[in-house]
């Protein structure tokens, strides 16, 4: 009885450690690719405060888009810019800001980061 319940912790301990290793890995491989579709708009590492990753295994069993990747621009910090990825390449989704944008706004800002314009 003792082996069987030391087997079972060990395969969840295995699990849960595979798990977080293909997290990490994969935030920090999204990140790269965030940077070089970032680069190849012609923003540079300078340009970016912050990217975070989000990942849910329950979005891909519900058919969304497995990982949400949100971008700040050391520009403009009260806005976000969320991406996400898909059929291997990187698309923008939407802004959003610490108050409430109005479409006007979002349209502006969609420029802006098309157009290069969110530079330090």
């Amino acid at each position: 009885m003792k082996k069987k319940l030391l087997a079972a912790l060990t395969a969840i301990l295995v699990l849960a450690i595979i798990i977080v290793s293909y997290n990490f890995y994969a935030a920090n491989d999204m990140k790269t690719k965030t940077y070089d579709f970032l680069a190849a708009k012609g923003y540079t590492q300078e340009d970016i405060a912050d990217i975070e990753v989000k990942h849910s295994f329950m979005n891909k069993l519900l058919g969304y888009n497995e990982r949400r990747i949100f971008v700040e621009f050391a520009s403009e910090p009260d806005i976000i810019f969320t991406f996400t990825y898909r059929n291997n390449e990187i698309i923008k989704q939407d802004v959003a800001g610490s108050d409430l944008l109005d479409k006007d706004e979002i349209l502006k800002y969609d420029e802006k980061f098309n157009n290069g314009e969110l530079k330090n």
